[in-house]
């Protein structure tokens, strides 16, 4: 053993049996000989009253009454958990207790429970006899000594075990005590949410404990998963509180974390992202559409989470720009697992991922203009990998109309965030040569894999191609004009078959006749589905 209190008790314990002397326990560690030995002759001092024999019932309940007084006088000094946003920082929090009251406390306790009770308690389960003994003994070791990152990290390896003591029961087939376990759970973890909070005073050390509760509450969201899908219908709301508790367990302490390691907190909401969209993908495989789309409902809430923690960096006045690019990547690949998911799932599972989808891309748009705000560049090289992706998508998927489509709208919803990334490097004054140069490098290419897909794909599927190539082609004419004038020579575009550039052509004299017609209105141009052109004439 290596923590303070569980040597403490394994002392007492042997040393009650007769197994050990102070001095053997002292001897066995030697660099907690100051702390251990006044603790270990008080021991020794407690004898039990042979004429005075309470029922053990009595001697429980009486030694829990006394830690749950203890703890509430505690709970009663803090002020509420720190919310997202919310600048305030935790004064520290000094407990009344002396540490005589502390030595009396521990030893009364694990005296009158009895050293051998309380190690056989430890194996305990919701619903068993000895489980209050457990519940106590963590109580006392709560106030064993130790500043308050300590005590938070003690107090989170309890949230460990309800969450072990969760899976034991699912095991067993004991779910009537489901609710008992889930309730503990809950409590422990707002325990460690309070301690977090102690502990919060904005430094390192208090980084470092906001982050082992983020890895620690997402460790046990995918764990929880595994115990709804094993438990019957009757025990998963029990479960679902659980993992609601751990979720916003995580988000807190990731809240929390932004203040100091944004990139960190950031990093850590991402791989949880990844978990709900692994968990959507392990249903919809499993042809759960209700579980799938719950995932797919936390993973947006998570997106939202990820924006919550670059405005807290913004706050506390640290650079976002490594988050914003960490950020836009993760959106970029998040749509590829979307598309998969797609794939996987069942037919009517399709507007919850369209949903999914959507809101990832207003995610993405965002991260990509707070990025280009810094570094233009950079940002246009993101979209153009994502823009690629799209169309690789619709190039593997050429067989089937409406997928096509639906990758040709999301790249031109692309095409148009590079046009804004465009503007806002002309805005700031930054990178953009670089960036028109990539745009013309880009359309190169993506013309290429447009006319491949074309060549593919069915008669129906062909418009869309032909309007994305023109609205390309416009774009690049309209560059290489602007790159001209500098006296820079724009590259080769491919060669179009004869059938492909008669097509699109006619494409573009329609895009332009609209565009004069919108001009005229004095309406802005492109309405409607993005990436699609809006005039009648040019959806044949």
């Amino acid at each position: 053993m290596s923590r303070f209190e569980d040597i403490l008790v394994q002392c007492i314990d042997d040393i009650k049996a007769g197994r050990s002397s102070i001095e053997d326990c002292l001897s066995r560690y030697p660099s907690l000989r100051e702390q251990l030995e006044p603790l270990l002759r008080i021991a020794l001092e407690i004898h039990e009253t042979p004429d005075v024999k309470p029922s053990p019932a009595f001697k429980i309940k009486a030694r829990v009454q006394l830690m749950d007084q203890i703890h509430d006088r505690e709970a009663g000094t803090k002020r509420a958990l720190v919310r997202y946003g919310s600048r305030r920082k935790p004064t520290q929090y000094r407990r009344r207790f002396s540490m005589a009251g502390i030595i009396i406390a521990i030893v009364l306790a694990l005296s009158t429970v009895g050293g051998g009770t309380a190690y056989a308690s430890q194996a305990s389960l919701p619903g068993d006899a000895l489980y209050p003994v457990k519940l106590g003994t963590e109580q006392v070791r709560m106030m064993l000594p130790g500043d308050d990152v300590a005590k938070a990290e003690r107090a989170l390896s309890f949230v460990e075990r309800r969450v072990e003591e969760i899976v034991a029961l699912a095991e067993a087939g004991r779910v009537q005590h489901m609710g008992l376990a889930v309730e503990k759970h809950d409590d422990a973890l707002k325990r460690v949410l309070a301690r977090m909070e102690l502990a919060g005073d904005g430094e390192l050390v208090a980084g470092n404990i906001t982050a082992l509760v983020g890895e620690a509450t997402a460790k046990h969201l995918s764990v929880l998963d595994t115990v709804y899908d094993m438990v019957p219908d009757g025990a998963k709301p029990a479960i679902t509180r659980a993992r609601e508790a751990s979720l916003k367990g995580q988000q807190t302490a990731l809240a929390a974390l932004a203040w100091n390691n944004p990139v960190g907190a950031t990093e850590m909401n991402l791989q949880a992202m990844n978990g709900r969209l692994n968990r959507a993908r392990t249903m919809a495989e499993h042809g759960n559409s209700e579980e799938m789309e719950n995932a797919l409902a936390l993973f947006k809430e998570m997106g939202m989470v990820g924006e919550d923690i670059a405005q807290i960096a913004q706050e506390a006045g640290i650079s976002v720009i490594e988050v914003e690019e960490l950020l836009a990547q993760a959106n970029a690949r998040h749509l590829s697992i979307l598309d998969d998911l797609n794939d996987r799932a069942p037919h009517q599972a399709g507007p919850a991922i369209a949903r999914a989808r959507q809101a990832l891309m207003n995610r993405f748009r965002n991260c990509l203009m707070a990025l280009a705000n810094e570094n233009p560049a950079r940002a246009m090289e993101i979209n153009l990998t994502a823009m690629r992706e799209r169309l690789g998508r619709a190039e593997a998927r050429a067989e089937y109309v409406e997928e096509v489509e639906s990758a040709l709208e999301q790249f031109e919803t692309m095409a148009e965030f590079g046009e804004e990334i465009s503007r806002m490097a002309q805005e700031v004054g930054k990178d953009e040569e670089k960036v028109e140069e990539l745009l013309i490098e880009a359309t190169s290419v993506q013309l290429e894999v447009l006319i491949e897909v074309w060549e593919r794909v069915a008669e129906q599927a062909r418009p869309a191609i032909e309007r994305v190539m023109a609205k390309a082609l416009i774009r690049h004419e309209k560059r290489v004009r602007t790159l001209e004038q500098r006296g820079i020579e724009a590259p080769e575009l491919p060669v179009m078959p004869p059938m492909v550039r008669e097509r699109v052509e006619q494409r573009i004299r329609e895009q332009r006749i609209w565009e004069e017609r919108e001009g005229m209105l004095g309406r802005t141009a492109s309405p409607g589905a993005p990436g699609r052109v809006s005039c009648p004439r040019c959806r044949s």
